[in-house]
This record gives structure tokens, C-alpha cells and sequence, in this order.
């Protein structure tokens, strides 16, 4: 587990050579990913769960500085009369069971999303020049997803009292180099130049925002028909 570890970390430091090796058959770096990466991201979702619950909880109780309310024009007591009557939260004993069916569900659904839109980033930049297919994306992604699953492990340290608010940036900034880090796998697999790959992580993110912008103008523009 040690030597795992470590050379994922040696992966990360040095993206280029990360996967010049021969490439494993896809089931086995799906099976690989699935068994570094569900559980982290286990640990991940109960401590998210549990903070959010606790936050809503103290929400319901009016835990809002009382200056904060005059920032939104709104009257305090009125808000907080509103927040009193939101439903209790249930209890994280009741929510944790499902987090063993919804987290190894969003595990796989991330695997494939990231696959389609940079294997169609790829495309859009002509980086399929060998007509490895859809097939060499997905493993590249399991592949990738395998090592950045360390990710998950470093930002659980978000969750520590007093350094997790210091570590926010450095976190972030973390989880931009490791979406970058997938286009060194979609290149070293396709057979194409690294630029190639990480662009089309960024076409990815792109297209994405794009999406999520062009849905936002809509259920606007919905919304004032409606009104």
C-alpha cells in the first residue's frame, strides 16, 4: 500500500512519464480506481454530510450574524422566523446507508463524464490521430482518476478546525492541477502530444461552463415568462 502510494505521489510530481509504462487491460484499471478511490471518497462524503448537517441544524436555529441579514435587505426576525420552520434534519444515521450506494454510483458516473467530454475535447483538437477510440479514453481516465483519488485523501485535511480554512486555497489550487492532470493519461494513451491532452481538459471545462451558463440564461428567461 506504501509503494502504491508513493509512486502515485511520484505520478503526480512528474505527469509527462507517468504513463509511458504498457498499458493495463481496461477492466483492471477500472478495478484499480474503483478500489483506491470509493473508499476515500466514502470517508469524503460522510464527513461532508456530517458538516452539513450540523451547519443546517444551526441554520434552523437563526446561527447567521445578525449584520449579515441587513447585507440581503432583509428583516431579521422575519428570516429567522422562516428559518425556524424549515424541517428538521435527519439524523446522519439515518443518511449514511445510502452514501454506500450513492458515492461507488457518482464514482462511476465521474469516470464516465470525464471520458465522453475530454475524449471529445481530444477530438475537437484532433488529438485521435491514431483511432485508438473511446475504449483507450477510458482507460486513461481509470487510470488517471486511480492516482488523483489522492486528491480525496489531502483534502480531508479541509475538514481539520483550524487548518482546513487555511488550506482552502492550496486545495483548490490542488484540484485544478489534478483536472489537468488527466490530459498527460488521454495523451500518453492516445499517442498524441501532452498539450493535446491537457487542452482538452480545459475544452472540457469549457464546454462545461458554457452548458451550465446557456441552462442558468434559461431558467431565467423561464422564470420571467412565468412571472
Amino acid at each position: 500500500m506504501i509503494l502504491a502510494l508513493e509512486a502515485s505521489f511520484q505520478a503526480l510530481r512528474h505527469p509527462g512519464t507517468a504513463f509511458q509504462s504498457p498499458p493495463p487491460p481496461l477492466g483492471k484499471a477500472a478495478r484499480d480506481m474503483v478500489l483506491v478511490w470509493v473508499p476515500l471518497a466514502l470517508v469524503n462524503a460522510a464527513l461532508t454530510v456530517s458538516h452539513t448537517l450540523r451547519a443546517y441544524g444551526s441554520l434552523r436555529q437563526g446561527a447567521i450574524p445578525a449584520g449579515g441579514f441587513g447585507w440581503f435587505g432583509l428583516d431579521p426576525e422575519v428570516l429567522q422566523a422562516s428559518l425556524g420552520a424549515l424541517p428538521a434534519p435527519p439524523a446522519f444515521g439515518q443518511v449514511w446507508p445510502w452514501l454506500l450506494l450513492v458515492v461507488p454510483t457518482g464514482v462511476l458516473g465521474t469516470w464516465l463524464h470525464h471520458a465522453v467530454w475530454d475524449h471529445t475535447g481530444l477530438w475537437l483538437l484532433r488529438g485521435l490521430n491514431q483511432n485508438r477510440g473511446f475504449r483507450t479514453s477510458l482507460l486513461a481516465e481509470a487510470e488517471a482518476l486511480r492516482i488523483a483519488a489522492l486528491g480525496t485523501l489531502l483534502g480531508l485535511a479541509g475538514f481539520l478546525p483550524v487548518l482546513g480554512p487555511l488550506l482552502a486555497l492550496p486545495l483548490l489550487l490542488l484540484d485544478g492541477y489534478l483536472w489537468l492532470f488527466r490530459g498527460f493519461a488521454l495523451a500518453a494513451r492516445h499517442g498524441c502530444e501532452p498539450w493535446r491532452g491537457v487542452a482538452a481538459t480545459v475544452v472540457h471545462a469549457v464546454l462545461l461552463g458554457c452548458f451550465a451558463l446557456g441552462l442558468f440564461a434559461l431558467m431565467l428567461l423561464m422564470l420571467r415568462l412565468g412571472a
